[in-house]
């Protein structure tokens, strides 16, 4: 899914939700004064509380949905990731709120009874933020989003929070004073949790945690299944903003060309994104042989300019040398197979003797393995 149309669906959620807040906050407040009800005043500054964090929502979705620049060369999805943690953090302190005015509850009981039109609109407030809970959640696993799924279970602490409102008004019109502090504390620790766990993830995220390793092995048998795949190591995963990341090395048949190699990469990245919505970007190494040898490649094998001041010091005299047209190398292990291509009119007798030399003066050197020759008209 694009950035910009993650980022339209992210706005549409939220200012939904912010309007529902809006209204809802206005009845609460309203009636709570009416009908002398301190729980459902309380959750109706609470609710009206929730609009500040449909703005960090609202602004850190637009923030992070900007393209990637010279200064954040790979976009700005941590973005939503401290945000989701911002999230996780008010989510844990409002749970701490709510105990603590429960336990105050038990010690300082009311002395008075709400009217029993309050619970209707403590009731309102449950089926409205259950609603907006299950509406957010739904487009947080569209966007594959942790920061609409922490605004979702904003919303589903809320509506706790309102249950605990409609205990706690029942049990007073039933002189069951403690009945409310009691469902607050309890509800309190389940608020508590949630945005200690919502916090938990963003840090995963901040500190490049990799991705859930039952997805992390499903890729890996997506990648197998490229008959051009001879092996793949180094495969790392990671997230942002909910979204994954997967760089891995993958093993082909050292012979293919550079721009089939490079074709077998983007098809790969390709089918890896179509399968797997949830990763955005797929980065492939492609490594002609396993990397378990690659010391001893790097070590023990020269570059491409001193290979061809030791080739031509070898065909010094061989006249054939000038007509070649290109020389591949092929970095096998420990020792280079070279590609001698020739025009189509060299191959005739009168040339045999002086390819031979061209092929015996190469394979003298000690880190040639094998020449082979070919001829292009």
């Amino acid at each position: 899914m694009e950035s910009a149309e993650r980022h339209k669906i992210t706005q549409r959620v939220t200012l939904t939700g912010a309007a529902i807040n809006c209204a809802l906050a206005c009845l609460q407040i309203v009636f709570g004064l009416l009908g002398r009800s301190q729980a459902l005043l309380a959750d109706g500054i609470h609710t009206l509380s929730d609009l500040s964090t449909d703005f960090i929502v609202l602004y850190a979705s637009r923030r992070s949905s900007k393209a990637a620049d010279k200064d954040h060369p790979y976009g700005h999805g941590r973005i939503e990731t401290l945000a989701s943690m911002l999230l996780g953090v008010i989510l844990a302190m409002v749970g701490i709120g709510i105990g603590l005015r429960g336990i105050d509850t038990i010690f300082n009981p009311l002395t008075y009874n709400p009217e029993a039109i309050t619970i209707v609109f403590a009731g309102i407030a449950i089926v409205a933020k259950e609603g907006l809970y299950h509406y957010t959640r739904r487009a947080a696993r569209i966007t594959h989003s942790s920061l609409l799924e922490s605004n979702a279970w904003h919303h589903r602490s809320d509506a706790l929070s309102s249950i605990v409102v409609v205990i706690g008004i029942s049990a007073q019109l039933m002189g069951i004073p403690y009945m409310d502090a009691v469902a607050a504390i309890v509800v309190a620790g389940m608020i508590s949790w949630i945005g200690l766990r919502l916090g938990r993830k963003a840090l995963d995220e901040l500190i490049d945690t990799g991705l859930d390793l039952e997805l992390v092995e499903q890729v890996r048998g997506a990648m197998q299944d490229n008959a051009s795949v001879v092996g793949i190591h180094n495969l790392r995963s990671r997230s942002m903003g909910g979204l994954g990341y997967i760089d891995a090395h993958i093993e082909v048949d050292p012979d293919l060309t550079v721009s089939e190699a490079h074709y077998i990469a983007h098809h790969i990245e390709y089918q890896i994104k179509k399968q797997f919505p949830k990763i955005i970007d797929v980065q492939i190494h492609i490594d002609p042989l396993d990397d378990s040898v690659r010391e001893s490649v790097l070590a023990g094998l020269p570059e491409r300019q001193l290979i061809e001041y030791d080739l031509q010091q070898a065909w010094t005299g061989v006249s054939e040398s000038e007509q070649i047209i290109q020389t591949k190398l092929h970095y096998l292990d420990r020792l280079i197979e070279i590609d001698l291509v020739l025009p189509a009119s060299m191959c005739t007798p009168a040339h045999a003797a002086g390819i031979g030399k061209l092929k015996a003066g190469a394979c003298e050197l000690d880190y040639v393995g094998k020449v082979n020759v070919y001829y292009v008209d």
